[in-house]
This record gives structure tokens, C-alpha cells and sequence, in this order.
């Protein structure tokens, strides 16, 4: 309930579990938008905002994290990004890219594992 007062938004809070230590980005809180049945393992980190090498100047944009997908334990989300619906991130992934519904993605940077 403390992250929806900061700003995220949970569209069904009772039934998303969100773990120990999970960071959500404090400049644009109001960016992350997590869907119902979400699990957020500890130590998750979620930024909306990141420096571009090209211009030096800080991009930002939403993070949605939809229906059922599980972000493993210390799973970095470090741009603006789509994770669709059932999907599962690998403890430890760094996520930079959209990943599509009902795929497995690990690592750094998190790569296509196989489908569910």
C-alpha cells in the first residue's frame, strides 16, 4: 500500500506480491504501472529514468509490468520498458529491453531464454 501512496500504481494491490527490499524509482514513481497478479521478488529495482550516452541528458518513460509476470530475486528493470503478461525474469537479470508475454528472459542483459 506504502508504494501506491508514493505514486506507482497497482491495479489490484491485493493480489500483486511485492517482496522485501523492492525499489521503485522516486523521481517519477507515477511512471511504473504493475497489473494484477504481479510478483516482485526481493530485492527488485525499478528506474523510469536513465542517462543517454548520445545526448547527456536524462530520457524517461513507463514501466509496465503486466498480468502475472514474476521478476525474480534482484532483478534490475533500468529503462522504460514492457514486461508482458506471464513473463519470468531470471534472479539477478538487468532488464533494458521489452519482453514479450509468456517467455522466460536471464541475465545481464537479460536474454531470450525460451517460451512458457
Amino acid at each position: 500500500m506504502i508504494c501506491k501512496l508514493g505514486g506507482v500504481t497497482i491495479i489490484d494491490y491485493k493480489n500483486t506480491f511485492i517482496g522485501e527490499d523492492v525499489l521503485f524509482d522516486t523521481n517519477y514513481p507515477q511512471d511504473i504501472i504493475i497489473e494484477k497478479g504481479v510478483r516482485l521478488t526481493a530485492g527488485v529495482k525499478i528506474v523510469t529514468h536513465f542517462m543517454n550516452p548520445t545526448t547527456g541528458r536524462y530520457n524517461r518513460g513507463k514501466v509496465y509490468i503486466c498480468k502475472s509476470a514474476y521478476l525474480g530475486m534482484c532483478t534490475m528493470v533500468v529503462k522504460p520498458v514492457t514486461i508482458g503478461e506471464n513473463a519470468i525474469i531470471g534472479a539477478g537479470s538487468v532488464v533494458t529491453k521489452d519482453i514479450p508475454a509468456n517467455e522466460v528472459w536471464a541475465g545481464n542483459p537479460a536474454r531470450f531464454i525460451r517460451k512458457r
